[in-house]
C-alpha cells in the first residue's frame, strides 16, 4: 500500500523537502508496523514542467491513499502541482460520492508563509491545521533549533493521521494520466479544448467531429445476480463496470475517457439504453461510437436485442463509425472459464463487424492491452470517419457554373 504522495513545488528548498519526506516515511512505517525498508510514500524531484510523467509518478497518483501538499507561493503557480492535486481530489470526491464519507485524505500544509490573499481558495477551504504548527510553517519548524521537539511531535501526529486514513478509507484508484498535457490543473483555468466532462451538457462538443461516445454495455450488480456468481467488477450503473479489478479498480469508461482525452478527443459516456440517442448524434456530426462490451451482457435478452439491432443499422447505413472493445480479464476466473461460449455469442451479435480486426477487438486480457488497443481503434475510426463522413454545411446563396477568374491588374 502507498500511504501518501508528497506534492511540492520544485525549487522550494528541495533538500529540506526530501528530509521531511524521509522523516515522515520513517514515522509512517513505525505507526503501520512495517519493515524499515517498506515503501510507504512517493516523492518525485526529477520532473520538470512539460515533461512526460514517469510511470512511477502516474501509478503513485492513481493509487496513493493520502495526498500531502506543501503550500508556497511557488506551489500555486506550478501547473504540475495543480495537476497532481486535481487527480487526487477527483479520486477523493468519487469516494465521498460513493461511500458518503469525506475521507480527509488531502492534507495541505503551509511550507512557506503566504501573504494575505495569496492562499488559493481551493486550499483555503481545506488547509490542514494542527495545534503543534500554530502560526508556524513546516519549513520553519525544521529550520529553527527551538522548534525541533514540536517538529518531531508534528511528524508523529501527521503520520498517525495518514495511517488511520489509509486503513479506514480505501480510496479507489483513479485514471492514470500518461503525460502532463492530458491532466487538468485545479489552480489554472483549462486551456481551450474540445473536451467536456463526463455526462456534461451538449455544448459545442456535440458538434465537434473529434468526439467519441463511449457506450457501456455491461451488467449492474443487481442484474448480475441472475447471470453469474462473481459480481465484484460491477456497480449500481453499467458505467461503473471495472473489468480489470482488482489490478485496476476504476471504471473502464472513466479509464477510456482519459485515454481519449489525452489524444485530443472530446469524450462522452452513456449506458446501453442511450445507444440510439448517441448513435443519432454521432451520425449527424461525423463522430465516433465505441461500444465497451461486457461479454456477460449477452446473457440478457433485452441487451442482446439492442446490440443486434444496432449492428444491423451500423452496417446498413455505415454511420456512425463504430468500434467494439470486449475485455476479458485474466484475473476474472469465471469469465475465463466461460469465455468460449460468451465470445461466440458476441460474434453472433456482431457477426457483420466481428471480422473487422481494426475496429472489433475481443479478448483484451489486461488494462495494458486495453491501453494499447483503444488509441489504435480511435485512429482507425477517425480515418474512416474522415473518408466516409458527410459534409454538414453547404455554401449559402446561389452557385455559378462559371469558372472563377482573378481580375487583371
Amino acid at each position: 500500500m502507498l500511504y501518501f504522495f508528497l506534492s511540492y513545488a520544485r525549487g522550494d528548498e528541495d533538500d529540506l523537502v526530501r528530509q521531511f519526506y524521509n522523516d515522515l516515511s520513517v514515522e509512517v512505517r513505525v505507526r503501520a508496523g512495517l519493515h524499515k525498508d517498506a515503501e510507504v510514500g512517493f516523492i518525485d524531484s526529477r520532473m520538470k514542467a512539460g515533461t512526460v510523467w514517469s510511470a512511477e509518478l502516474a501509478d503513485a497518483l492513481s493509487q496513493c491513499r493520502s495526498f500531502i501538499a506543501l503550500l508556497s507561493p511557488r506551489y500555486f503557480l506550478s501547473r504540475p502541482c495543480g495537476q497532481e492535486w486535481q487527480i487526487f481530489a477527483d479520486r477523493a470526491a468519487r469516494y465521498q460520492e460513493e461511500i458518503g464519507i469525506e475521507p480527509s485524505a488531502l492534507k495541505p500544509l503551509l511550507w512557506v508563509p503566504l501573504a494575505p490573499g495569496k492562499m488559493h481558495p481551493v486550499a483555503a477551504r481545506i488547509q490542514f491545521s494542527s495545534d503543534l504548527l500554530g502560526d508556524t510553517c513546516v519549513r520553519q519548524l525544521m529550520r529553527l533549533q527551538r522548534h525541533q521537539d514540536a517538529y518531531r511531535e508534528f511528524v508523529f501526529d501527521l503520520a498517525g493521521q495518514i495511517v488511520e486514513s489509509a486503513e479506514t478509507h480505501p480510496i479507489p484508484e483513479g485514471h492514470r494520466y500518461a503525460d502532463l498535457e492530458s491532466a487538468p490543473s485545479i489552480f489554472h483555468a483549462p486551456p481551450p479544448s474540445r473536451t467536456e466532462s463526463l455526462n456534461g451538457s451538449e455544448g459545442a462538443a456535440a458538434l465537434d467531429p473529434l468526439t467519441v461516445h463511449f457506450v457501456v454495455a455491461a451488467l449492474t450488480r443487481s442484474k448480475a445476480l441472475s447471470v453469474r456468481s462473481d459480481r465484484q467488477v460491477y456497480g449500481d450503473r453499467p458505467r461503473d463496470w471495472a473489468p480489470y479489478h482488482p489490478v485496476r479498480s476504476s471504471p473502464l469508461a472513466e479509464y477510456a475517457s482519459g485515454i481519449a482525452e489525452s489524444r485530443s478527443f472530446a469524450s462522452r459516456v452513456a449506458d446501453l439504453e442511450e445507444l440510439a440517442e448517441r448513435a443519432e448524434l454521432a451520425s449527424q456530426h461525423n463522430q465516433i461510437v465505441v461500444l465497451l462490451v461486457d461479454a456477460w451482457v449477452t446473457e440478457l435478452e433485452e441487451a442482446s436485442q439492442v446490440l443486434t439491432a444496432y449492428n444491423a443499422r451500423e452496417i446498413r447505413e455505415r454511420e456512425p463509425t463504430t468500434a467494439v472493445l470486449i475485455p476479458r480479464s485474466l484475473e476474472d476466473r469465471e469469465t475465463v472459464q466461460h469465455w468460449r461460449r460468451l465470445s461466440e455469442e458476441c460474434r453472433r451479435i456482431f457477426r457483420r463487424t466481428s471480422d473487422d480486426d481494426e475496429l472489433y477487438r475481443s479478448n483484451i486480457p489486461t488494462f495494458q492491452a486495453f491501453e494499447h488497443d483503444l488509441p489504435a481503434v480511435l485512429e482507425v475510426a477517425m480515418n474512416r470517419m474522415f473518408v466516409n463522413g458527410t459534409i454538414q454545411r453547404q455554401p449559402g446563396g446561389e452557385t455559378s457554373a462559371d469558372r472563377p477568374m482573378l481580375d487583371a491588374p
